[in-house]
C-alpha cells in the first residue's frame, strides 16, 4: 500500500493508512520540484510508486529529490555550494533521513510539532525540514565530540528555538546559547 502522502504528493490517489500517519508523511519528504520530476523521469524513477514509510523508499525519495547531490556525488565532490551555503553531498540526504525517520516515527513527537509550527509560520516545507536537520545534526556533533549521551532536553530546547535561532545563523549572527526549560541559558560547549 502507499501511503496516502506519497500519493497526493505523487499523483495517486489511495486510501490514507491513518490521519495521523499521514499527516507526519505529509511534512517529512522534500517535495519534487520540477528538476528532481525531470531528474527521476530520465533516471527511469516512478516516485508515485514508492512507499515513503518505507525507509528505503524513503531514501530514494529524499535522494530524487535532490538531484544536485546526485551530481555532484558522481563528480566525487566531497561540497557543493546551495545558495552559497557549503553542504556535504553524502551526508546532507542522511540527515534528511534522521528527520524523516523523527517525524514518521514520531519520536520525539516534539520534531513533527515544531514542523508543523514552522510551516504555520509561512516557512518553506524544505527550510523546515533543514531546520530540523540543522537541530539533529548539532546534537550528534555536540554529542560525538563531547563523548556525552544525546540529550532530550537540549534537543527540545533547540527545537523550542527555531525559527530564530536558524534565522540568526542564515545572517551568521553569534547564536545565543538557547534557554533550557527552567528558563536558565545553557553554557556554550566548547
Amino acid at each position: 500500500m502507499i501511503p496516502a502522502t506519497s500519493a497526493a504528493r505523487y499523483g495517486l490517489g489511495v486510501t490514507p493508512p491513518g490521519p495521523s500517519l499521514q499527516a507526519r508523511l505529509a511534512v517529512a519528504l522534500p517535495p519534487l520540484d520540477q528538476r528532481a520530476r525531470r531528474s527521476s523521469a530520465e533516471q527511469d524513477w516512478h516516485p508515485e510508486l514508492l512507499d515513503a514509510h518505507d525507509p528505503d523508499d524513503r531514501a530514494t525519495l529524499i535522494r530524487l529529490a535532490h538531484p544536485d547531490l546526485d551530481e555532484a556525488i558522481a563528480q566525487d565532490l566531497a561540497e557543493l555550494r546551495v545558495d552559497g551555503v557549503p553542504i556535504n553531498p553524502r551526508l546532507h540526504p542522511i540527515v534528511h533521513e534522521m528527520v524523516a525517520t523523527q517525524i514518521i516515527d514520531d519520536d520525539p513527537p516534539e520534531a513533527f510539532q515544531t514542523a508543523q509550527r514552522l510551516l504555520a509560520l509561512g516557512r518553506d516545507p524544505h527550510e523546515v525540514l533543514h531546520m530540523l536537520g540543522s537541530v539533529a545534526s548539532t546534537q550528534i556533533r555536540t554529542a560525538l565530540h563531547e563523548q556525552q549521551q544525546l540529550s532530550r532536553e537540549d534537543h527540545l530546547v533547540a527545537l523550542a528555538a527555531l525559527p530564530e535561532r536558524w534565522d540568526a545563523q542564515a545572517r551568521h549572527e553569534p547564536a545565543r546559547p538557547p534557554r533550557t526549560s527552567s528558563g536558565a541559558r545553557r553554557p556554550r560547549r566548547r
